[in-house]
């Protein structure tokens, strides 16, 4: 009778076994399809890469009329109220270049009032007041696509500020870029929250303060490879102190070998475009 028993439990346990293992398989099936998500995409469309210059409008030009006069595929992030804005937002359009502003926000760690320019957002902004600000800086651009931040390490770990912000894209028909000049989740829960489409960089060409042509040439080429294996990706450079004329050199003299890869040169809203389709 214990032998008749233990035949019908055992087939029974390894039955619960089974069922209460299942959630495991699941989660393993949505990694999978995830990756099928992104193979499908880069097998089915034309790997892009969209190149964000920031830091145009800001005192220390240099490398503006280098990369300008080559007239790339670029997205040219503009400081909202310096002496060289409305000069810059000019060049880049007479360049035929896409624009968006490059918002100044509050980093982590205090810095010069200065260094945020005229209007920023505070990590104690209410998010009526950030929209306000928002609204402000986006006056002087005739023509605008979307933002991105300018330092921000402190804002884009404020919930409740980024949630404000993309609202505030959405509403205006405008799309907000996460430069993610810090680790954290705070933006892309906010764009979740807010059913917005996330785009996040993911190469900074000068990181690691590393602003070398050679050190600029690989970062590039290791964009171009994500963009193989993603379908798509976004690197930021910089015009000014952090990049300059090795930035700007090393994109013109590049652009050509990642085409060749097969990965074509976008605007930043092309790739916003792809995601909203």
């Amino acid at each position: 009778m214990k032998k008749i028993l233990l035949f019908l439990i055992i087939p029974i346990l390894l039955f619960g076994f089974i069922i209460l293992s299942k959630p495991q398989n699941v989660h393993n099936f949505h990694k999978k399809s995830n990756a099928e998500t992104s193979s499908n995409l880069t097998e089915n469309k034309v790997p892009m890469l969209a190149i964000v210059i920031d830091d145009f409008g800001s005192y220390d030009q240099s490398g503006v009329n280098l990369i300008l006069q080559a007239k790339p595929i670029i997205t040219g992030a503009v400081i909202p109220s310096t002496e060289y804005t409305e000069k810059n937002i000019k060049d880049l359009e007479d360049a035929g270049c896409e624009i968006i502003l490059h918002m100044p926000m509050q980093s982590h760690v205090n810095l010069p009032e200065n260094w945020y320019g005229e209007v920023y957002i505070r990590n104690t902004d209410t998010p009526e007041t950030a929209r306000m600000k928002l609204s402000s800086c986006l006056k002087d651009f005739p023509k605008i696509y979307g933002f991105n931040i300018h330092i921000g390490s402190g804002v884009s770990q404020n919930e409740k500020l980024m949630e404000a912000i993309y609202n505030y894209a959405k509403e205006n028909n405008l799309y907000f870029l996460d430069s993610r000049t810090i680790e954290t989740k705070a933006t892309e829960l906010a764009c979740s929250k807010t059913n917005s489409i996330y785009l996040g960089r993911d190469v900074f060409l000068e990181a690691d303060k590393n602003r070398s042509y050679s050190g600029v040439v690989f970062r590039l080429k290791e964009a171009a490879n994500i963009a193989l294996t993603k379908g798509y990706a976004i690197a930021i450079g910089h015009v000014g102190a952090e990049g300059g004329e090795n930035t700007a050199k090393a994109i013109i003299d590049t652009l050509p070998e990642i085409e060749k890869m097969g990965v074509k040169i976008v605007y930043l809203k092309d790739i916003f475009d792809m995601l909203n389709s």
